[in-house]
């Protein structure tokens, strides 16, 4: 993988995770947002994951790129659901942009 590319990745995952943490803390215990918060937490999980392993020139870093991927899109497509909620809109954005990343890492 290259350099530049991972780079962008792990800076794109470290924004995701801003983004996911504040959506969660924000819609955790708002009726109807309990799926919303839980994907939050597993794109930040999948996202933390690759980070950590990128510094360590983990040998699982494409299987960790698609998790990761998959995890940001799924956020990204739930949280495009509550267009009346910005944090949501933050958190798509910087989700969409993550998966982007990750699959940039793959190509």
């Amino acid at each position: 993988m290259e350099n530049t590319k991972m780079e962008s990745c792990v800076a794109a995952c470290e924004t995701c995770v801003e983004a996911c943490e504040t959506c969660a803390t924000e819609n955790k215990g708002m009726a109807g947002m309990e799926n919303c918060t839980e994907l939050c937490n597993t794109c930040k999980d999948a996202c933390n994951e690759l980070i950590t392993a990128s510094k360590n020139n983990a040998d699982n870093l494409d299987e960790l790129c698609k998790k990761c991927e998959e995890a940001c899109t799924a956020c990204a497509t739930e949280c495009e659901k509550h267009t009346d909620m910005e944090q949501c809109m933050k958190c798509a954005d910087a989700c969409r942009k993550c998966a982007s990343a990750c699959k940039a890492m793959l190509a």
